[in-house]
């Protein structure tokens, strides 16, 4: 094995999961509040942050 892939291995075990799902659920939840407002413009911006969240995209 390389040291690239040792590290790798070594930065995924040390993961706040918790932290990854408590933050990607508060933007879900953020979401949803704006989709009952009805207000479209936040809503996709909200999905764009989302998108591109690191938590969000480990997950």
């Amino acid at each position: 094995m390389s040291n690239t892939q040792v590290k790798l291995m070594e930065e995924w075990k040390d993961i706040n999961w918790r932290k990854a799902e408590r933050l990607s659920f508060k933007l879900q939840k953020r979401i949803f509040q704006a989709s009952e407002r009805g207000d479209v413009q936040a809503v996709r911006k909200l999905q764009k942050t989302l998108i591109r969240s690191w938590y969000a995209r480990l997950l």
